[in-house]
This record gives structure tokens, sequence and C-alpha cells, in this order.
């Protein structure tokens, strides 16, 4: 089938998600389902060229259908999460362009109040994060700035703000559950360590080392009670491991909801080197 005899629901998943199978018949999966199989839509497409003119196309026809269907734009799973969420979680900068000019909701928020803001600065999603503030996402915080390891921005709010309570974490329970234990940054109210943990988790040494500096407490607990050693230790980040080593993170310490230390975490994330260097610290 040549791509400009596409049906609706094919081009779709043709366009968004070329991974999965174009026996998806159901607009609203196909925008946010399976997006966890979102594929980047390579930026600057030209029209020139074999083939290229049908993809420019499709893609373009693709917008218009999302346009037409603004309830299936803002289809939200089980958890809330909309395509946008995915799109955050996966760093797929197009989708979530597309998303955004189809009409996406870029407030919505899912079961445990996350915004795609929110969950792109979780993520580490840089790319999407620097678009959803373009777009005008609220909630920018010292938590969502660590997150996407925005230094300067880091900096600015903790030298301006010596009341930090309004930069709390809006995508966690008040109150302590099973996911968020009562000795964790953000229960506590600890919003500095809290943002050494956003930052750790996605491998932004420079900002860890700032708050650091500035009075976070190494072995805050994020949440699973995991601190920012095991976040960054199953995630593969070997200079932000390095850092909390050196600046006296406990290792034997044990998240609540595995019971695992950082180099158990680091297991888990097959990152042996990681964990071969826990070992023998």
């Amino acid at each position: 089938m040549e791509q400009d005899e596409l049906s609706e629901s094919e081009l779709l998943t043709e366009i968004l998600m070329p991974e999965v199978s174009s026996g998806l018949e159901d607009f609203a999966a196909a925008v946010t389902i399976a997006p966890i199989r979102l594929t980047h839509i390579p930026s600057g497409i030209s029209a020139v060229g074999e083939g290229q003119g049908n993809q420019v196309a499709n893609k373009q026809r693709a917008l218009e259908l999302l346009r037409e269907e603004l309830v299936r734009v803002r289809f939200a799973d089980e958890y809330g999460k909309t395509g946008l969420h995915w799109a955050a979680e996966k760093n797929q900068l197009e989708t979530a362009r597309m998303l955004l000019d189809a009409g996406a909701d870029i407030e919505a928020v899912t079961a445990w109040g996350a915004t795609p803001l929110d969950w792109a600065a979780t993520m580490g999603s840089v790319d999407v994060g620097e678009l959803l503030l373009a777009r005008g996402a609220s909630g920018y915080t010292l938590i969502i700035a660590a997150g996407l390891g925005k230094l300067d921005d880091v900096k600015a709010i903790v030298a301006s703000a010596a009341d930090l309570s309004a930069h709390r974490r809006r995508s966690a329970p008040d109150a302590p559950n099973d996911d968020w234990p009562a000795d964790s940054a953000h229960i506590q109210g600890d919003v500095l360590s809290d943002a050494l943990y956003a930052a750790a988790r996605n491998g932004h040494t420079s900002v860890v080392e700032y708050l650091l500096d500035h009075g976070a407490s190494v072995d805050a607990k994020g949440i699973f009670g995991a601190t920012a050693l095991h976040w960054a230790a199953i995630n593969g980040h070997r200079s932000t491991v390095e850092l909390l080593v050196s600046r006296g993170a406990s290792l034997s310490i044990r998240d609540v909801r595995f019971n695992s230390t950082p180099e158990g975490w680091a297991i888990e994330g097959a990152q042996t080197e990681i964990a071969e260097f826990l070992r023998n610290n």
C-alpha cells in the first residue's frame, strides 16, 4: 500500500507510532494508549526528494486529523496519562509539538497529579520540557528546574527564595503513602533535598553539586524511599554517582519499596560498572 493510500487510523499510527502495527483501529488507542512506543518524527523533513513529499503530506494530514478529533487528542488512559504525557515521558519532541498544535491539554493531570511538564521533569525529558515551558506550561518550580538540569534557574530560585515552600512538588501527596514514606524529603517539606533527588535521578551532576553545597541532604529520600544515589545508580549516571559517594552518600541505605541498596538498584538497572564501583567503595 502506498503511503498516500493509508486509512486515517493507519496514517496516524504510521506518523505517530511507526513501530506499532497498522492494525490499530481505535484512534484514541493510536494517539494515547500505545504511545509508549512513540518514535521520534525527524525535524526538518524536506519535501524535496523521492518519498519525502509523502512523509510531509502525511504528517500534515495527521495534524489535521488530530485537530478534527480534539476529544481524542485529549483522551487519557486509566491513569490519566494523555498522549502528551507519553510524549513527555519518552522525550518525543516532534510528537509533543504535533499534539500541542492539535489542541492537547498542556495542563492535563494524571491520577497522581502530574502535568506533562511535571512528568517531563521527572523523566529527564529536557527537549519536551523546554517545549512545554515555551508553550506556557504552568508550575515551573525548583523541582522542575532541577529535574530538567537548568542550573542557572536553580541558582536563581535558591538565591531569591528564603522560603521554598511554594516550590514543593505538586505531583506527590501531602501525606505519606506506600510510595512516599514519612521521612522522604517531599513529605518532610525539605524542598532543597527533594530537588537534589530530582536532579540526581536524571544525572544533572552540576545541579546536584550546587544543591549539596547549599544545604541539601545527600541521603534525602525520594519516591519509594530511595535516595539520590539509588536513582542515579539505576539510571546509569556515573558522574553523579561518583559525586554523591565522594560527598558521603550511604552505600548501605535501603529503599522502602524493594528493600535494596544503591548497588542493588544498579544491578537491577543493568549498570554493571556502577554496581562494581559501589561494591568497591
